[in-house]
């Protein structure tokens, strides 16, 4: 299973962080090829990305579910092909740093399955730690700029 893990370190309390990261509306938009995401209920949304697979793109639907969501530094979540057969988990983890300042880790694991799974798997070598790095790396400047810090 393509994995990737991303850290970051943020001038920002876990406790802001944490506000952020607690609700996926925050999060969802800043995933590379978002196009929407809808609301199930608190621990589940759907998420519609427009995936950039090298030789095409690809327009698929993500079922994500909440699955451990512990204050005030995890959220952990699965993911399911809706559109497409994926299959996958991530996570992210605040970890205290020096003063006021935490290391926010996101981690992606996702797979492809059925008949276009072995084509699909080698591109996702390189695409998971690409949106991996991508969305922590968009949390890191959102953050930044909702507190006004650099």
């Amino acid at each position: 299973m393509p994995h990737a893990i991303h850290t970051v370190e943020l001038p920002l309390s876990n406790e802001i962080i944490w506000h952020f990261l607690k609700n996926y509306n925050n999060w969802a938009p800043l995933i590379p090829g978002y196009i929407e995401h809808e609301a199930i209920h608190d621990t589940q949304f759907t998420w519609t990305l427009l995936a950039d697979l090298g030789f095409t793109k690809k327009k698929i639907i993500l079922q994500v579910d909440i699955t451990d969501s512990v204050e005030p530094t995890d959220v952990k979540f699965n993911i399911k092909g809706l559109s497409d057969n994926f299959d996958g988990n991530g996570y992210f983890n605040i970890a205290t740093g020096n003063n006021e300042s935490a290391q926010v880790t996101g981690s992606l694991d996702l797979s492809a399955g059925g008949f276009m799974g072995m084509m699909i798997n080698p591109v996702l070598e390189s695409f998971v730690p690409k949106a991996t790095s991508d969305l922590t790396n968009s949390i890191e400047t959102k953050l930044t700029a909702l507190h006004d810090v650099k």
